[in-house]
C-alpha cells in the first residue's frame, strides 16, 4: 500500500474545491441553515445567549441550548459580521470549511491506519463528504454536519496513540488533539456531539487491557496514560456546555414530548437505508430539504448511494484491511444503535420496547440518525482499501491513470472502479447542480420587518417591561413568500417581547394551551368580544398580522381569515402598517385559492385596548408585575384555554374583564383554597383529545372516549394540564354507560387527518340521529377497506344493522360487508342518503363491523361516510339505542361551585371571509363545528343549587337559516350554489350587498353540464322590463357574460354590458329565471397546484320595480315554539332568540333567552345538560351561574381594593428583579405575565415566597398578609450558567494552548508497547449472533447463520470472491429499494423482508469474516496460504485481494 501523505498542494486544491462547490450553491442568497440569528444578528444572538432566561422570546422562556452556538458556529459568523462580509458569503465559507475539514479528516485517518493509496483515500474522502447525511444537513442544519466532519479528527489521535509504535507527539498531546476536535464540534446539539465521538470510544475500548499484570504492564500503561489525558482533555473541551446543559435540564419544559416521536425517527431505519446513509427521518416527511428528499425518492439516487455503500462493505470484507475488526465492530455497534427501533419486516424484535424507551427516559437519543458517523467512517475506509491498488490519479501519474482508464475492458477491477466513481459522482449530483441549499433561499429579510421592529420598540411602553407583541397567523415554521427562514423574521430584529404559535414553543404546556386559545380564535375568522382582554392578560399589547407567509408551504391560517378575526374583535385597533401589498402574482384570467388570497399589506399592527375595563381601574400594562388579592382571584376548574371563553362571556354580558385566576389544580398544588370565597367556576376543559404537534391550526381530534385507539405517535396525546381531570366522551347503550364502544379504521376527526382535522366527522356523528352529519373515514387514499365497529361488553344475538351512507370525497360506496363473530353478510346497491338494513348472522357476537368493499365505479374510492347507523335486536323487535355524550370529571361532594361555563371548543369556520368591501367564499374554507346539533354535557353537581342559564348560539348555514333570513315582502332567490353560507348562496344575489356574490356549483363547469341558473320570486306579480345583473367584485368567481332571462314568456338571451343593465321584452310576472350561458375565462389554481375552471357568480340582481332588499339590521326573532330549548335535570326550558340579520350573517354569537323563569333547580349528583339549537343554529356556549350569588367578577367589582394593581419595578433585569409592595391584612399574589419556571425565586423579608401558577401558566408568588417592602425576584441558576460558560470557554482556550505546547520529536511515551486490540473469538462470535438476533429477530438470525456458513465455504474455496458477493448482495438490496423508493406510486419497499434480507446477508458476511480466528483456525489458514503461495503471487496487484 502507498503510504504517501496528501501533499500540501493536494490540501490546497481540496480547500479550493470546497470553496468552489460551496459558492456554487444558490450564490448571493441566504439559506435557512440552523439558526436565522447567525446570518441576521449573530452578535445580538450570542449576547442574549449569555443569559439562561429570555423575557423576549415567546411568553418568556429558557433558551434551549443557545449556549451551544458560542463556539465555533456562532464565533465564525460573528467574525464574518465584524469584518463586514455579506451573510451569505459567511454562510458559504462555513459550508466550505466543513466540507474541507471532513475531506481532510478521512484522508488523514486513512493515512494513520495505513489504509489505501493516495488516490483511493481521496475517493473515500469525497464519498464521505458526499454521503447522504452530509448532503441532507449541510445546507439546512449544518450544526449536525459539523460534528460528522470532525468525527475523523477525534479518532485520528486515538489511532495514533494506541496503534503506532513510534510516536512523534506525546500521549498528552494526542489526547488533547482529540479533545480539541471534540471542542470544535460545539454543542448546538449535545447528543449529536456525543454520537460523533462514539466511534473513537469504540476504538479506545477495543484496546482496553482485559487484565493488568506483568505481561500487560507496557500496553496497559500506554492505554491507561492516554485514557487519563483523554478524559482530562474531553472534560476541558466539554465543560463549557455540559454544565449549562445540566442546569438547563433542571428548568426546561418537557418539549421533547411534543416533537417528533421515536415511531417517526425509527420508521425508516432499516439496514438498507441506514447503510446507504438515509437514516434521517426529515427527508421522508419534509420535501423542503431538497437534497435529502431526492435521495429517498429517486430510484437513481437510491442505486447510486447503494453502490457506494456496497463498495465500502466489500472493502471491509477484505481480510487484510488494517483495523478491520475494530471498524466492523464500530459498524455493528452503530447499526445496533440505529436499527433496534425498526419495526418493518425482518426488523428488531425489541422495536416496541426500544421505541417506548426513546419516548421516555431515552428521549434525547430518539434521533438515532445522529450515530451515522459510526457507519459512514468504516464504509468509506473500506472504499479506500478496496481501491488501494487501482491506478488512480494521486497513486500513479495522470498519464498512467489516463492510459489505464482508456481500456477498462482489460481490467474488470478498473471497470468496477469506474462504475463506483460514477456512483459517487451521481450520489453527489446535487452538489454539482447547486441544490444543497433548501428551498426558499432569499437575499435579505425585507425592510418592512425591520420597520415593524423599530415601530414596536418605540411604542411598546417602558423599556424594562414593554408590552408583548403577538405575531399572527401562527405557523409551524416561518416560510414566507420571499423565502424560508424557519425562525421568525422578528426574532433577530425585535428588542421587545414577542410571541408566536409555532411548531415547538419552548414554554410549559399550560402556556401553549393559552396561546392555542387565541390561535383558535384567529384561525376561525370569528371576532371575539373577549379577545382583547385575553391578550391583555397574556401581556400582549400589539398584534402583528403578517400577509407574507407562503400560502402553499406555511400550513398557516389564511391572512384574510386572521384579519377578519381581528377587525371583528372589539378592543383591537389597527394602528400601523408596513411594506407593500403582498399576495399571489396577479395574472389576467387566473386566480388562486378560490380568491382567498387577495393583496394585503405585508404587515398590519393592531393595538390591544382593554375596552371592557371600568372607569378607574388600573389595568396592568405590558409584561410588568402586578399584585392581586388572593381571595379575589376566581378559581377555575379546567385548563388555561378556558380563560378565553370566560373573558368572552364577561364581555358579552357587560362584566369587567376577568383578572388573574387560579386553576383548581394549581391552587391545590400551592396549598390554597381551591374554591375561593365565591366558589369555583367549572368548565368543560381540558378535553381528552389527540393533537398533531407538528401543526398549529385544526390539529386536534374530536373528544375521545376512554379506550379509544391512538392515531398519533408521541408519548403524550396532547399538551397536559397537571392535576386536572379530563373531560371525556362516553358511549351509552339504551341509556346505560360502559356497555358499548364504537371504533373505526380511522376518522376524519383524527389528529392525523391529512390537511386538517374535521371534528364533526367522528364516530359519534353516525349515532346522533342527524342525517346532516356523518362519520367519515380518515385519509383520502381509499374508501374500500374502511370500517366502523360496535363492541359490546356482553354477547348479542340476532342483530340487524341499518346504515345510511353519507356523502364524501370520491366515488360513493355501494357495497358493504357486515361481519360479526358468527359470520358475514353482504349488502349491495347502496346509495348516499338512503337507508339500507342488513341482517347479520344470528349467532352470538361481541362486536359487529360494517366495512366498505365496493364503489359505484369499481375503484378504491377516496372516503367512506356513514350518516346514520343503528342496530336492532330482531328477536325482541327493539332498537339498541347507541348514543355519545360528553362527561365532566366528578367533583367532591359539598364543594362550593359558582357555576358552570361550557362550550364547543372546536367551533368550526364559516365558508366566507369579509375583506374590506368584498366577502370571499369558498367551500375549502368551511369547517363544521365539533357538535353541530344537540349539545350535551354531563355535570357533577356537588350540592343542590339553583342556577341561571345563559345560552349563546351561532347561525348554522343551511336551508333553515336561509328561510329565517328571508324577509316578508322581499325578493327571494333560489338555486344551487358552491357553499351553504348565505353570503355565497342564491340569497346573496338579492341581499342588497354588492360585496357578496352567489357562486354556482363547481359541477356547472364540467363540459356538457346544465348551465347554472337562479330563480327569483317577486313579492307579487308586476311588470318586468329591465334588470341589472352586477358582476362579482374581486377576481373570483367568474363574471357572467351572456345570460338567458325567462319571465314566463320564453328565454331572452342578452349579453351583459359593463353596467350590467339589460332591457327585456316586458311581461307581468312574479317569477324570473336567470341562466348564465357563458362566463369570463377564469382559471382557479388551488394550493396544491391543480387548476380548474372557476364557477360563475353574480353579485346582485335588481329587477326594476321590485322592492329593495331589506336592511341587514332588521330584527329577527325566533319564538319559544321554534324548538330551541334546554333540558336540565329533567326540566325542559324553551328558549327564544332575538337578534339582527347582520349578526346571523356574520356568525356572531346570539343569546337564547329562557321562556319563563330564569332560575332552574339543579339537584346534587350527576346531571345532564342538553341544548337543542334548532336547525338554524349551533350551540356556541352555555353558562349556568349560581342564582344565590353574583358571579366572581361581579363580587370582584364590589370592592376596589380587590382589583389587580400594577406595580412599578425598582429593578427589572434578565436574572434579577425587585418591586416594592405596601402592607395588607390579607394574602396577595405577585403576578408576572411570563411562563412559570422553576428557576425563578421570590424573597421578601429574607424569606422565600411560595410560588403559585396564575392563569394556568404565568409566574406568581403568594405574598402573606402583613408583608411589605421590597420583594426580589432572582434566577439563581443564571449566575452559575454564565460563570460555567466563561470558565468553560477559558478551559477550551487552555486546552488548545496545552495542545500546542510540547516537543515534536520522539518521546518516552513512544517506548511504551502498543496496546494490542482485544481478541476473544468465541465471545466475539456470540456477540455477533446476539447482535444480528436483536437486529432482525430469530428469522434473521437463522438466515445469518446460513449466510455465515456459506461465507466460510466461499472463503475456503474462492476467497477473493467474498468481497464481490458482499457487494452484489447489498447492491441487490439497493436495487430492491429502488423499485419502490419513498413516495413511489407502487408503494415503499423499504419495509419488505426481501429488501432487508440481502442487506443482512452482506452485513453477516462482513462481520463474520472480521471475527478474530482461534489459534487452530489461524494455523490452518497459514498452512492454506503456504499451499496457495503461487496463486497468491499471480494475484498480485488485484484490487480485491482478500
Amino acid at each position: 500500500m502507498d503510504d504517501q501523505r496528501l501533499t500540501r498542494r493536494g490540501v490546497a486544491l481540496a480547500a479550493l474545491a470546497a470553496l468552489l462547490v460551496a459558492f456554487a450553491q444558490s450564490p448571493g442568497a441566504i439559506a435557512a441553515d440552523t439558526k436565522l440569528d447567525l446570518t441576521a444578528d449573530p452578535v445580538g444572538f450570542l449576547a442574549r445567549a449569555t443569559h439562561l432566561w429570555s423575557s423576549q422570546a415567546t411568553f418568556g422562556q429558557v433558551q434551549n441550548q443557545a449556549y451551544g452556538y458560542f463556539f465555533p458556529h456562532g464565533a465564525f459568523f460573528v467574525l464574518g459580521d465584524v469584518v463586514g462580509l455579506p451573510p451569505w458569503v459567511t454562510q458559504r465559507l462555513w459550508w466550505a470549511v466543513l466540507a474541507f475539514v471532513g475531506f481532510l479528516g478521512i484522508v488523514r485517518l486513512a493515512e494513520a491506519l495505513g489504509i489505501g493509496s493516495r488516490g483511493s483515500r481521496i475517493v473515500a474522502a469525497v464519498a464521505f463528504v458526499l454521503s447522504p447525511r452530509v448532503l441532507t444537513t449541510l445546507g439546512s442544519i449544518s450544526s449536525e454536519t459539523t460534528v460528522m466532519m470532525l468525527a475523523p479528527w477525534v479518532l485520528i489521535p486515538v489511532v495514533i496513540a494506541l496503534d503506532h509504535p513510534q510516536l512523534r507527539s506525546s500521549l498528552r498531546q494526542l489526547a488533547f488533539r482529540s479533545a480539541c476536535a471534540v471542542a470544535l464540534m460545539g454543542a448546538v446539539n449535545a447528543v449529536a456531539t456525543l454520537a460523533a465521538c462514539a466511534i473513537a470510544v469504540v476504538w479506545w475500548l477495543a484496546h482496553a487491557p482485559v487484565a493488568i499484570g506483568s505481561a500487560h504492564a507496557g500496553p496497559a500503561a500506554r492505554w491507561v496514560r492516554f485514557s487519563g489525558w483523554w478524559a482530562l482533555g474531553v472534560a476541558l473541551a466539554c465543560a463549557w456546555w455540559i454544565v449549562p446543559l445540566l442546569i438547563l435540564s433542571r428548568v426546561s419544559p418537557p418539549f421533547l414530548d411534543f416533537i417528533e416521536s421515536s415511531r417517526v425517527t425509527t420508521e425508516w431505519t432499516s439496514l438498507t437505508e441506514v447503510l446507504r446513509g438515509t437514516s434521517s427521518w426529515t427527508p421522508f416527511v419534509s420535501p423542503e430539504r431538497v437534497a435529502g428528499s431526492l435521495l429517498v425518492n429517486q430510484p437513481a439516487a437510491v442505486v447510486a448511494t447503494g453502490v457506494v455503500a456496497a463498495a465500502g462493505l466489500a472493502g471491509l470484507a477484505m481480510r487484510r484491511m488494517p483495523g478491520r475488526g475494530r471498524l466492523v465492530t464500530a459498524l455493528v455497534v452503530g447499526l445496533l444503535l440505529m436499527c433496534l427501533g425498526f419495526a418493518g419486516q425482518l426488523g428488531s424484535p425489541l422495536a416496541e420496547p426500544i421505541r417506548v424507551f426513546l419516548d421516555g427516559a431515552g428521549a434525547p437519543l430518539r434521533n438515532v440518525h445522529k450515530f451515522d458517523p459510526m457507519i459512514r467512517i468504516p464504509l468509506v475506509l473500506g472504499i479506500a482499501h478496496l481501491l488501494a491498488r487501482i491506478p488512480l490519479p494521486g497513486t500513479v501519474s495522470w498519464p498512467q491513470a489516463g492510459r489505464a482508464a482508456a481500456h477498462p475492458e482489460r481490467s474488470p477491477a478498473l471497470a468496477a472502479t469506474i462504475a463506483l466513481l460514477v456512483a459517487v459522482i451521481g450520489a453527489g449530483s446535487l452538489v454539482w447542480t447547486g441544490r444543497i441549499a433548501p428551498q426558499g433561499t432569499y437575499d435579505a429579510i425585507p425592510d418592512y420587518w425591520s420597520q415593524t421592529a423599530d415601530w414596536l420598540k418605540k411604542n411598546s411602553g417602558p423599556a424594562e417591561h414593554p408590552e408583548r407583541t403577538l405575531v399572527v397567523p401562527g405557523a409551524p415554521l416561518a416560510d414566507q413568500s420571499w423565502g424560508l427562514t424557519r425562525d421568525e423574521p422578528l426574532q433577530p430584529l425585535a428588542d421587545v417581547p414577542w410571541a408566536v404559535r409555532d411548531a415547538i414553543p419552548l414554554v410549559p404546556p399550560g402556556a401553549i394551551r393559552a396561546l392555542d386559545s387565541v390561535q383558535r380564535l384567529i384561525s376561525s375568522g370569528r371576532g371575539s368580544a373577549g379577545m382583547a382582554a385575553t391578550l391583555a392578560r397574556q401581556g400582549v399589547g400589539y398584534v402583528v398580522l403578517r400577509a407574507d407567509l407562503d400560502p402553499a408551504a406555511s400550513r398557516s391560517a389564511r391572512p384574510i381569515v386572521a384579519q377578519q378575526a381581528l377587525t371583528a374583535s372589539p378592543g383591537l385597533v389597527r394602528v400601523a402598517q408596513f411594506g407593500p401589498e403582498v399576495g399571489p402574482r396577479t395574472i389576467k384570467g387566473i386566480v388562486g385559492d378560490d380568491g382567498l388570497a387577495p393583496q394585503l399589506p405585508a404587515i398590519q399592527i393592531f393595538a390591544v385596548r382593554s375596552a371592557g375595563a371600568s372607569t378607574g381601574d388600573t389595568i396592568p400594562g405590558g409584561t410588568g408585575p402586578s399584585l392581586v388579592d388572593l381571595d379575589a382571584m376566581p378559581r377555575i376548574v379546567g385548563g388555561p384555554e378556558s380563560l378565553a371563553r370566560l373573558q368572552d362571556h364577561a364581555a358579552r354580558t357587560g362584566e369587567p374583564p376577568l383578572g388573574p385566576t387560579l386553576l383548581d389544580a394549581d391552587a391545590r398544588r400551592a396549598g390554597v383554597d381551591e374554591s375561593g370565597p365565591s366558589g369555583a367556576i367549572v368548565t368543560d376543559t381540558p378535553t381528552d383529545r389527540e393533537t398533531d404537534f407538528g401543526r398549529v391550526d385544526d390539529h386536534s381530534s374530536a373528544i375521545r372516549a376512554p379506550g379509544d385507539r391512538r392515531s398519533t405517535q408521541n408519548a403524550v396525546p396532547d399538551y397536559p394540564v397537571p392535576g386536572a381531570g379530563l373531560v371525556r366522551g362516553q358511549w351509552l347503550l339504551d341509556g346505560a354507560p360502559d356497555q358499548v364502544s364504537v371504533t373505526a379504521s380511522g376518522s376524519a376527526s383524527d389528529a392525523t387527518q391529512l390537511g386538517q382535522t374535521s371534528p364533526a366527522n367522528s364516530t359519534a356523528a353516525a349515532f346522533d340521529d342527524d342525517p346532516n352529519t356523518s362519520w367519515i373515514s380518515r385519509g383520502i387514499d381509499s374508501a374500500v377497506g374502511q370500517w366502523l365497529q360496535v363492541d359490546f361488553t356482553r354477547p348479542r344475538s340476532d342483530l340487524a344493522v341499518t346504515v345510511t351512507p353519507g356523502k364524501a370525497l370520491g366515488a360513493p360506496v355501494t357495497s358493504l360487508l357486515v361481519t360479526t363473530e358468527a359470520g358475514s353478510s353482504v349488502a349491495q346497491g347502496l346509495t348516499p342518503g338512503a337507508k339500507t338494513t342488513i341482517v347479520a348472522p344470528s349467532g352470538p357476537t361481541r362486536w359487529i363491523q360494517v366495512r366498505a368493499i365496493g364503489t359505484d365505479n369499481n375503484t378504491a374510492g377516496s372516503q367512506f361516510a356513514i350518516a346514520e347507523m343503528s342496530l336492532t335486536d330482531t328477536r325482541a323487535g327493539a332498537d339498541l339505542a347507541i348514543r355519545h355524550r360528553v362527561i365532566l370529571p366528578p367533583l367532591v361532594a359539598g364543594r362550593s361551585v359558582a357555576g358552570w361555563d361550557l362550550g364547543t371548543e372546536l367551533g368550526g369556520r364559516t365558508a366566507c371571509a369579509a375583506d374590506a368591501d368584498v366577502t370571499r367564499c369558498s367551500a375549502a374554507l368551511a369547517l363544521s363545528p365539533e357538535e353541530p346539533g344537540v349539545f350535551t354535557r354531563v355535570l357533577s353537581v356537588p350540592e343542590a343549587t339553583d342556577v341561571t342559564p345563559r345560552v349563546w348560539l351561532r347561525a348554522a348555514p343551511g336551508t333553515a337559516l336561509t328561510q329565517l333570513l328571508t324577509a316578508q315582502g322581499a325578493v327571494r332567490a333560489q338555486g344551487a350554489s358552491l357553499v351553504v353560507d348565505p353570503r355565497g348562496t342564491a340569497s346573496a344575489a338579492v341581499d342588497g350587498d354588492p360585496g357578496t356574490s352567489w357562486i354556482a356549483p363547481e359541477s356547472t363547469t364540467t363540459p356538457g353540464a346544465t348551465p347554472p341558473s337562479l330563480r327569483l320570486t317577486l313579492p307579487g306579480p308586476q311588470r318586468v322590463s329591465a334588470m341589472t345583473i352586477a358582476r362579482p367584485r374581486g377576481l373570483y368567481p367568474a363574471a357572467p357574460v351572456r345570460v338567458a332571462v325567462d319571465l314566463g314568456t320564453g328565454r331572452q338571451v342578452r349579453t351583459l354590458p359593463a353596467s350590467g343593465r339589460i332591457t327585456l321584452d316586458p311581461a307581468v310576472t312574479d317569477r324570473v329565471s336567470v341562466t348564465v350561458l357563458s362566463s369570463s375565462d377564469l382559471i382557479d389554481v388551488n394550493s396544491l397546484g391543480f387548476a380548474k375552471q372557476a364557477p360563475v357568480g353574480i353579485a346582485e340582481i335588481a329587477v326594476d320595480g321590485a322592492p329593495p332588499a331589506p336592511s341587514p339590521d332588521r330584527v329577527v326573532t325566533v319564538g319559544c315554539d321554534a324548538g330551541i330549548g334546554m333540558a336540565v335535570a329533567g326540566h325542559v326550558v324553551p328558549m327564544t332568540v332575538t337578534t339582527t340579520a347582520r349578526s346571523l350573517l356574520d356568525g356572531d354569537p346570539v343569546p337564547a333567552v329562557p321562556c319563563g323563569a330564569d332560575s332552574i333547580a339543579l339537584p346534587a349528583g350527576e346531571q345532564q345538560v342538553s341544548v337543542t339549537p334548532g336547525e338554524a343554529f349551533t350551540v356556541d356556549s352555555v353558562t349556568l351561574r349560581r342564582s344565590a350569588a353574583g358571579s366572581p367578577s361581579e363580587n370582584r367589582a364590589q370592592r376596589s381594593s380587590e382589583r389587580e394593581r400594577a406595580l412599578t419595578p425598582e429593578e427589572w433585569g434578565a436574572d434579577h428583579r425587585s418591586v416594592r409592595v405596601g402592607a395588607s391584612d390579607s394574602a396577595r399574589v405577585l403576578v408576572v405575565p411570563e411562563s412559570q419556571n422553576a428557576g425563578w425565586h421570590a424573597r421578601a423579608d429574607g424569606k422565600d415566597l411560595a410560588p403559585i401558577v396564575v392563569d394556568g401558566w404565568q409566574q406568581g408568588w403568594i405574598v402573606p398578609a402583613g408583608v411589605a417592602g421590597t420583594i426580589t425576584l432572582d434566577y439563581p441558576l443564571d449566575r452559575p450558567y454564565r460563570w460555567s460558560l466563561l470558565i468553560g470557554l477559558l478551559a477550551v482556550a487552555a486546552l488548545f494552548g496545552a495542545t500546542l505546547i510540547g516537543r515534536r520529536r520522539p518521546t518516552r511515551d513512544g517506548r511504551l508497547p502498543v496496546a494490542t486490540p482485544i481478541r476473544a473469538p468465541l465471545v466475539a462470535a456470540g456477540a455477533l449472533l446476539v447482535a444480528l438476533t436483536l437486529l432482525t429477530g430469530w428469522p434473521g438470525a437463522l438466515a445469518a447463520l446460513v449466510t455465515a456458513a456459506a461465507g466460510q465455504w466461499i472463503r475456503r474455496r474462492r476467497p477473493r470472491a467474498l468481497p464481490l458477493v458482499v457487494a452484489a448482495m447489498f447492491t441487490l438490496a439497493a436495487a430492491g429499494l429502488s423499485l419502490g423508493p419513498w413516495q413511489s406510486p407502487s408503494g415503499y419497499t423499504g419495509f419488505s423482508w426481501w429488501v432487508q434480507l440481502p442487506a443482512l446477508a452482506a452485513l453477516t458476511l462482513v462481520a463474520a469474516g472480521a471475527l478474530p480466528a482461534s489459534r487452530s483456525v489461524a494455523a490452518w489458514r497459514r498452512s492454506l496460504r503456504r499451499r496457495s503461495a503461487s496463486r497468491i503471487a499471480r494475484r498480485a496487484g488485484s484490487s480485491i485481494k482478500p
